[in-house]
Formats: C-alpha cells, sequence, structure tokens
C-alpha cells in the first residue's frame, strides 16, 4: 500500500496552521548514528487524524518496506531492536492503515515504497495514532521502524502475519517527538 495524502487534504494542513500539535521523529540506520531523514507528524485540532509526511533516504532501491510505531523506547543510540512489539493497546490482530480500529495494532502504518534512489517520501493520513489528544493511542515517545520486508498485512497466515506482517528485520528506526 502506498501512502499518498490527496492534494486537498496537504492544502488543510497547511490553511490550519498551527493550532493542532506537532512532533518528529529523526530517523537512522539502525544502531548507528547514520541520519537518513525525518519523519513529521500533526494532529489536526479537529478530528481528522494525524497528518505523516517527510522522507528518509540509503534506503532499498525500489523496496516496499513495513513501517510501524513500536511499544518501547530504544534510546538514543538507535536500538531498533528493544522497540519491542507493535504499539498495540487493544490486543488485536496486526492489520493495515485502512483496517478499523479493531482490526489493526494502533502502530500498523503499512508500508513505505522506496524510490530507485533509495528514497521514501511519506504523505499520509492515520485516523487512529494521537499525538495526545487520546492518551490511549498517543506515540508520543514511541519508536517509528522501517523493515527490511514488505509487510503483508496480517493476511497471508503464514509465520508472523498475525503479528509483525512477516515485515521481517529492524533496519531503521527513530523516537516520535513532540515539536517546541
Amino acid at each position: 500500500m502506498k501512502l499518498v495524502l490527496p492534494f486537498l487534504v496537504i492544502v488543510a494542513v497547511l490553511v490550519s496552521g498551527a493550532d493542532g500539535t506537532r512532533a518528529h521523529a529523526d530517523m537512522f540506520l539502525a544502531g548507528t548514528n547514520d541520519f537518513i531523514g525525518t519523519i513529521d507528524f500533526y494532529e489536526d485540532p479537529t478530528p481528522w487524524g494525524v497528518f505523516i509526511t517527510g522522507s528518509v533516504n540509503r534506503l532499498r532501491p525500489l523496496a516496499t518496506l513495513g513501517f510501524h510505531i513500536h511499544s518501547l523506547p530504544i534510546g538514543d543510540n538507535h536500538n531498533c531492536t528493544a522497540g519491542g512489539a507493535h504499539f498495540n493497546p487493544y490486543n488485536v490482530s496486526h492489520g493495515m492503515p485502512s483496517d478499523s480500529i479493531l482490526d489493526r495494532h494502533v502502530g500498523d502504518l503499512g508500508n513505505i515504497e522506496v524510490n530507485a534512489d533509495g528514497r521514501a517520501t511519506l504523505n499520509a493520513l492515520d485516523w487512529i495514532i494521537s499525538l495526545g489528544s487520546n492518551k490511549t493511542r498517543s506515540v508520543i515517545g514511541l519508536p517509528l521502524m522501517i523493515h527490511n520486508l514488505t509487510d503483508d498485512g496480517g493476511h497471508s497466515g503464514r509465520g508472523e502475519s498475525n503479528t509483525t506482517g512477516n515485515a521481517g528485520p529492524r533496519i531503521a528506526c527513530g523516537t516520535i517527538r513532540l515539536d517546541g
């Protein structure tokens, strides 16, 4: 699933100004200080959801890679393996962003598409995560992960599909932090 945000929604974010909550995750290759980009989050004060924008580079060209929020802090050394399981406060099976809140982990953000130059650009809207307006679903302080394989959406019935989407090892991560 490609994360694409329609033009009108982007305009709505720009017009809405600074009334909402903003956060970001500076992303690093796993276990290194190799900075690869920033992912921004914006929660509109109206019930629109959280807008996710930004770009990361130095990824495997022409890949579709799993993209999730995990449940445990990773520290400043970018220890992606310390991030625990997907953020799943409702204890449900793995799914995709298009699934309902009862059919996916809160942290299930699907896949990102990597261009031929190794860069992935994100423009998405998620209706389930929160930057604090909903305490149970707040992702502040949690790690954002990029995996080495495609997330199968939890629907393949093979391996760890129901828990991880078979997305493979964690290759990059960053902590979601409030701006300002």
